[in-house]
């Protein structure tokens, strides 16, 4: 049967991968596999990059060992006469999307509810200090309130940088943008006082000139 060689292919494929990967970088010492002499010069940066790297092979091994559950699921299916069967509602699967994913477990509209993809979540800074409650109770945005709280607070130490990166909080485009409402003002609570006379100082609404003519 097709779709029973194209599993079994996939698996082969899978531990193949997971066994190269244990074999040349997790089943030997980190100074070994990334061939850094760290131990030798004490620089520290060799440290994180070997740290990094071994992470980066965990997760991959943490994928691929995902990858290989779900096929071995659908064999399993495949013996027991259950295969392309929506584990959600009970529906066939597609044809057209088991040829494309072969080891497919719902239906595309079952799988948007099973998996809804990544939601947007606040930077880890900005959750931690919540937590430990410097912020929680200084969120003013809905109360009608002017002064500085903790979210200007938080704005003012995003703005130098958090773990957020412009692709994350669109449509910023640059580093000191990449935080949540980072478009709203800073210092004013109209745009009109923020606009600066010739000496670089800030002018209040009641100073601007108004022309007669206008």
């Amino acid at each position: 049967m097709e779709i029973e060689g194209r599993l079994e292919a996939r698996r082969q494929e899978l531990v193949g991968l997971i066994d190269e990967l244990r074999d040349d970088g997790l089943g030997m010492p980190m100074s070994e596999a990334y061939g850094e002499l760290n131990s030798y010069d004490n620089y520290s940066g060799d440290f994180a990059e070997e740290l990094f790297e071994r992470e980066k092979d965990l997760g991959l091994m943490g994928n691929l060992r995902s990858q290989l559950q779900r096929v071995e699921v659908a064999q399993q299916r495949l013996r027991e006469g259950t295969y392309g069967i929506c584990q959600r509602c009970g529906k066939k699967i597609p044809r057209e999307r088991l040829d494309a994913l072969p080891w497919a477990e719902y239906c595309r509209d079952c799988q948007g509810v099973v998996d809804p993809g990544p939601i947007p979540s606040p930077p880890l800074e900005q959750e931690l200090l919540e937590e430990q409650g410097m912020f929680r109770h200084s969120f003013r945005d809905d109360t009608g309130e002017v002064g500085y709280d903790g979210e200007d607070t938080w704005q003012e130490l995003a703005m130098w940088g958090n773990t957020n990166s412009p692709q994350d909080v669109p449509p910023a485009i640059r580093v000191d943008q990449a935080y949540v409402d980072s478009d709203e003002l800073h210092g004013a609570v109209e745009p009109i006082e923020n606009q600066v006379d010739a000496e670089g100082e800030f002018l209040g609404e009641a100073d601007q000139e108004v022309d007669p003519g206008s």
